[in-house]
Order: structure tokens, then sequence, then C-alpha cells
């Protein structure tokens, strides 16, 4: 019991510390496995414009737990959001280690002006929503995550894919990977639609848009790959994307990105852009894909269900208000 009452302390994260932070977040969900290297990655390329603190909690020197804060520029939002997380090794998940580790977390969000915390928690992970809403966290909104099996699924999904294709061909749209497209001009036309379509996913805060440099770096994750991301073209413009993520190391397959142009909702071109991404992953010999999505995002959500995917826990997000309004 000693160990246990033993002072926090937290010091900052560097690079190499992604990889505890990925095994810790591991060893809390081992059916969602965590990679290093793109954990690595997403440390290594954050956008340069935003408030990114990253702190190694400790308890007698050795690492127990992680805990980050960070915000857009502020004149980008109308309100001060601040993400907040803390957590820990399973064996060190308390209720009173994650109250100290959230009053650090929220004391360096606050302190660079966040007057809304946000935070997320798995929706089967009763334990900390329980902790969350007594700290004084409210639900917000709920991510729907899903599964599909592309062994006993693969059949239908051939069958939608031919009737894509065809319908695709018909309307001059023209569906590949991104490594096939010649044109120049390609990932800049892709950003802008990307930004597009992100600007339109439902969402309490408010979308931020990132520079073309910014975006380009996330060809250079170690779970994406050129060949692997599909893209949507009618004529000179790209209008829309659909990626899935392949971690080198561990960990499921997930959607790591569909988007679409407006001018072309509701004509099938995200239908074509998934079904592409997980014939793709059918072919490697992939068994199972994963993708979340908002539970206001109806379209999208709707696609799911007629792929065939089944519901695996998604998340939820928390606010915790001190603006006063």
């Amino acid at each position: 019991m000693a160990q246990t009452k033993e002072a926090l302390t937290y010091r900052p994260a560097t690079l190499d510390d992604s990889t505890f932070a990925a095994d810790a977040a591991t060893a809390r969900t081992p059916d969602e496995p965590e990679d290093p290297a793109s954990w690595r990655h997403w440390w290594a390329t954050s956008d340069p414009a935003w408030t990114i603190e990253r702190f190694i909690i400790e308890r007698a020197g050795r690492p127990i737990g992680f805990a980050s804060h960070h915000h857009a520029p502020w004149d980008k939002l109308p309100k001060k959001y601040g993400r907040v997380n803390a957590d820990f090794l399973p064996e060190h998940r308390t209720e009173e280690a994650w109250a100290a580790a959230y009053e650090f977390i929220e004391g360096r969000s606050h302190a660079s002006g966040s007057e809304i915390f946000t935070t997320y928690a798995r929706e089967d992970d009763e334990r900390i929503l329980r902790w969350l809403a007594a700290r004084g966290y409210k639900e917000e909104r709920r991510g729907k995550a899903w599964e599909l099996d592309l062994i006993a699924r693969r059949a239908a999904i051939e069958s939608m894919a031919a009737t894509s294709r065809a319908k695709m061909r018909d309307s001059g749209i023209v569906i590949q990977t991104i490594d096939k497209d010649t044109d120049p001009d390609k990932f800049r036309k892709i950003h802008r639609m990307s930004e597009e379509a992100g600007s339109d996913v439902p969402t309490t805060i408010p979308f931020v848009g990132e520079s073309l440099e910014q975006f380009m770096k996330w060809f250079d994750a170690p779970s994406v790959r050129l060949d692997r991301m599909w893209i949507a073209r009618e004529g000179d413009d790209i209008v829309g994307i659909s990626v899935l993520a392949y971690p080198p190391t561990r960990g499921n397959v997930w959607t790591d990105w569909t988007g679409t142009a407006r001018k072309v909702r509701g004509r099938g071109v995200a239908r074509a852009l998934k079904l592409e991404t997980v014939m793709q992953a059918i072919a490697l010999g992939t068994k199972r894909v994963r993708t979340e999505n908002d539970g206001e995002n109806a379209p999208i959500l709707h696609l799911n269900e007629e792929m065939g995917y089944t519901r695996i826990p998604g998340s939820v997000q928390l606010l915790k208000d001190l603006s006063g309004g």
C-alpha cells in the first residue's frame, strides 16, 4: 500500500516517450492495440500553430501514466475549448490517481487560456465515465464505432462494389489510388477538398483547418501509403478520398479519413471510395476493418449499416465548462 501513497510527478514527454504512451494505451484496451511508430509520427508532426503539452506521469521514478492537453490557436475558435487527457497503466487506475492527474493537466490547460475542457472515454469504460461525471464533466456527443467482417461479408461487398463501379463509370467519375493520378497539383486539390469535407462533419468544437504544409505530413505516416489511398476525380477536380490506416506493427485496420466535396454528395461517391478500400483490404488478406463516425452523421452511418458493419464500443465526448456560459 505504501507505493500507492507516493506522490505523482510529471515530466515533459519526449518523442521517445511515445512508445510508452502507446504501450500504456494498449494495456488499457488490449482489443485496440496502439502502434508505437504511428504514435511517434503523430507526436513528431503536431501542428506548430497549436498549443500542445504532453507529460509522463511517474511514481517513485517509474512511468505509470500519460497526460496531455492541447488546443487550437484562440483566434480560430469562438470559445476557448481545450482538450485534456490523463490515464494510467491498468494496475494504477484509481480514483485518487485520476484526481491528481486531472487536477494537474486541467491546471496546465486553464493556465494556457482554456475555459471549456473536453475529454474522451470509451463508452464501455464505465468506471472512468462515472468518475468524470462526478468531477463535473457532462456527456456532449457520442461517436459510433463499427467493425466489418471481410470474410463473412466478402460476397456482399464484391456485389456492392461491382454495382458501385458501374455507377461511377456512368457518372464519369474515376476512382483510383493517389499513386496512379498524374496531376501534379493533386495534393493541393486533395487538401482543399478535405478542408471542405472536414468543415461539414458534425461537431461541437468548431473545425479548425490546417495549412497545406501541415496536411502533407499525413502522407509520411507509417500507417498510410499512396497506393492504398483512394480518390475520386471528376474532370479536373478531386471530389473525394477514403483511406484505411494499416498499423505497421500492431493494431486494427481503421478508416483514417473519408470525405467528399459538397458538389458530389448524394451521388454514391463516398460509397464507391469506401468499397474500394475494403476490396483492397480483402485482397491484402485483412480479415476485419473498423471505422468510427459522429453519432449525428446520418449518411455515413447509413452506409456503414448497408455495408454490413456491426457496432463495437465507440467514444464519448465530455465537456466541463468553466466559462460561466
